[in-house]
């Protein structure tokens, strides 16, 4: 396991960090406050990696990731034009699955992972988002440079991307989902089965 995979993972590593539904709404977060809520995260993320393991850990990443990740924005940001075109049941299907890959995918990624370390840079304005730059380092790996996108989301500042080496995991993401669908005849419900597979096979290596 890479360091460049922990990243993947820990972004909410998710390979998988805005379009915003419902009622929530995105506001541009100022430097300072992005930084702040980075800094604190990272803190948090590298007290869990470095301090537990086992069940515990896996329990502990669960729990953060839905504290500091818009989940539910980034789920439709990556489901794209495809969520105006799901039922009711689908959307929460996918939403449902969409939880359960993010952590388990986080937990599998970086649960050997021990003695990293999270520094925080500059914050920079990127579009409508407040991007802050970190460096992630981990015994015997290079230091990695890391972009975390934050937005204010209902009212407090939430990570909906993660830039590695220039490419917004976001993105890639709602592209393989749009290919699992287009491969499929435009079925939502293929790229549903696929990621019930993913999820299957995550928590049975766990």
């Amino acid at each position: 396991m890479n360091l460049r995979r922990f990243i993947l993972g820990a972004a909410a590593a998710a390979p998988m960090l805005i379009a915003m539904a419902g009622t929530a709404q995105a506001d541009t977060v100022s430097p300072d406050a992005a930084k702040a809520f980075i800094t604190q995260s990272g803190k948090q993320l590298v007290g869990i990696v470095n301090s537990t393991s086992g069940t515990q850990k896996g329990q502990q990443l669960r729990q953060l990731v839905n504290q500091i990740v818009a989940v539910d924005q980034v789920g439709d940001y990556v489901l794209g034009r495809y969520v105006n075109v799901v039922t009711p049941q689908q959307h929460q299907d996918f939403q449902t699955l969409f939880h359960q890959l993010l952590s388990y995918n986080i937990t599998y990624q970086i649960n050997a992972y021990q003695g990293i370390s999270f520094t925080v840079n500059g914050a920079t304005l990127q579009g409508n988002d407040m991007v802050v730059d970190t460096t992630i380092t981990a015994p015997g790996k290079a230091p990695a440079d890391v972009g975390w996108a934050v937005d204010n989301i209902g009212g407090a500042p939430k990570i909906i991307d993660v830039i590695v080496a220039g490419t917004s995991l976001r993105i890639t993401t709602r592209n393989d989902y749009a290919s699992v669908i287009s491969d499929n005849g435009g079925q939502v419900s293929a790229l549903l089965t696929a990621m019930q597979k993913q999820i299957d096979k995550l928590s049975a290596a766990q």
